[in-house]
């Protein structure tokens, strides 16, 4: 049966992109990534990022998926691809389906990946300096707990009243101002769960740090999209605090996989060393392709 690409339509597409990630996430083991949490996420994240409030349908209208019977075999929008492991050939159609409709698109490859690689030569990119790490950690193991400091305590998110701070501080993850649009769809999303979703506050209740995760149930898998702690209150153990709450939270939740993903260590030594040291183990790089 002969593969067919299309744009995706709808609210039938979204569920059967969603069911995608979900069953293809574990035939890759950790070499490849069909996370559905990040997916999930970053849909949520751009419905919210205008001035204009964005429908599902419309986010949905960049997002370009390749079927073969029934079966949703791969997937690429804005940044990111996605092949079902034995569809890896498809990735040389992804690449001229982009050149077409994303121009400009860079991709992210696993180093070792020579299939994709040599593909991404053959068009003319070249792999860049910049790359990004992945992590995870073995929940079926003990997590240990942390101590804050005196005065500090740790709560979730959607029980705070002051949302701005909250806001600030995922601004200061992501470098984007956040709003209560986000969040709405954050909360929407079925990977969201509130006891992944924290901040620590302070002696006068100020927000000071912030963890956010998301949680697979079908894979068991928890992604931990962000640890941060303003600059001023660095170098109290608090963001090390924060994540092994947020490890235990997912323990509590039936998880027994954590996966992280960091900037080079070059750029952003400060969160490498905090998932090292709490024990997150390294999966491998996926190195950026441009085209210049």
């Amino acid at each position: 049966m002969s593969v067919i690409h299309r744009r995706s339509e709808g609210m039938h597409d979204y569920n059967l992109i969603r069911n995608f990630f979900e069953k293809e996430y574990r035939s890759y083991g950790t070499r490849f990534d069909h996370n559905l949490t990040i997916f999930e996420f970053q849909t949520a994240l751009s419905r919210g990022l205008g001035e204009q409030k964005q429908e599902l349908n419309e986010v949905l209208e960049n997002v370009h998926i390749w079927i073969n019977g029934d079966r949703l075999v791969g997937l690429l929008e804005e940044g990111a691809f996605y092949a079902a492991s034995d569809h890896r050939f498809l990735f040389e159609e992804m690449v001229e389906v982009a050149e077409s409709y994303l121009p400009g698109m860079e991709w992210e490859v696993y180093e070792g990946d020579r299939d994709f690689e040599e593909v991404l030569l053959n068009k003319g990119f070249l792999k860049s300096e910049e790359y990004w790490i992945r992590r995870d950690f073995d929940l079926r193991k003990m997590v240990d707990q942390a101590e804050l400091p005196k005065g500090y305590d740790i709560r979730s998110v959607p029980h705070l009243r002051e949302q701005e701070e909250v806001f600030q501080a995922y601004k200061l993850c992501y470098g984007l101002l956040f709003n209560q649009t986000m969040f709405d769809h954050f909360y929407e999303t079925s990977t969201y769960r509130k006891e992944l979703d924290l901040v620590v506050t302070g002696p006068e209740d100020q927000v000071v740090a912030l963890c956010s995760g998301r949680y697979d149930e079908r894979n068991r898998l928890v992604t931990i999209e962000a640890v941060s702690c303003f600059h001023e209150y660095r170098g109290r153990g608090i963001s090390k605090a924060l994540l092994r709450k947020s490890l235990l939270a997912a323990k509590g939740l039936g998880a027994t996989q954590a996966t992280v993903y960091t900037g080079m260590p070059e750029k952003f030594p400060a969160p490498n060393r905090l998932y090292e040291s709490a024990g997150f183990k390294l999966v491998g790089k996926k190195y950026v392709w441009k085209k210049e």
